[in-house]
């Protein structure tokens, strides 16, 4: 909160409100008022606080994280979206994560590690499937009947594909998901850092 913001930088360089008003070139009332809360801070205030202080005028609008137990779950929950669609998996977890990114304590680790495992996933995925249509493709000119066994064969090939990959997406999004339920950080391995 703003309030405890100035208050505290303020204390911590030995200033007083007296002293701070003067360098700031505000107000003793307007510092007082907004230590105590009876006024919302300004921009020009802000930044000539803030240059006061010598940080930067974002230090002083930061307010505490909340803890929110249940929207990291939320967040987590999001990442089996990829059953749907596979780029649902990122885009839903990424939309969760922005929003609350700054906001609630957690999200922002968290959401990041979703994210990046989702989209190394999602790319994985859909590099095995040209990979294997690559290969069909290759293997598939050498053929000179085409019999229900021999289509049964490449089928078999492109369901195990996709189905050990589900397989695994499901099974580290459920272990991350147990983990949060019990008071842990998620857990998403291998993961290329795209954002963060």
């Amino acid at each position: 909160m703003f309030t405890e913001n100035l208050k505290q930088h303020r204390v911590s360089r030995g200033l007083s409100q007296e002293k701070l008003a003067d360098i700031a070139d505000v107000s003793l009332r307007t510092i007082q008022r907004l230590e105590s809360g009876e006024s919302e801070p300004r921009g020009d205030t802000v930044i000539r606080i803030a240059k006061a202080l010598d940080i930067p005028p974002g230090d002083l609008l930061q307010y505490k994280k909340m803890e929110d137990r249940s929207y990291l779950k939320a967040l987590h929950i999001s990442a089996f979206s990829f059953l749907l669609f596979p780029l649902l998996g990122v885009l839903l977890p990424f939309f969760l994560w922005i929003t609350k990114k700054d906001q609630i304590d957690g999200v922002d680790c968290n959401g990041k590690q979703i994210v990046n495992f989702q989209i190394t996933w999602s790319l994985l995925l859909f590099t095995s499937l040209i990979g294997y249509f690559i290969w069909f493709r290759y293997s598939f000119s050498f053929v000179t009947e085409i019999s229900f066994s021999v289509a049964q064969s490449y089928m078999f090939v492109l369901y195990s594909i996709v189905g050990v990959l589900y397989l695994y997406n499901l099974i580290i999004s459920s272990v991350s998901l147990i983990r949060v339920w019990r008071n842990q950080s998620g857990w998403f391995k291998p993961t290329i850092k795209f954002v963060g």
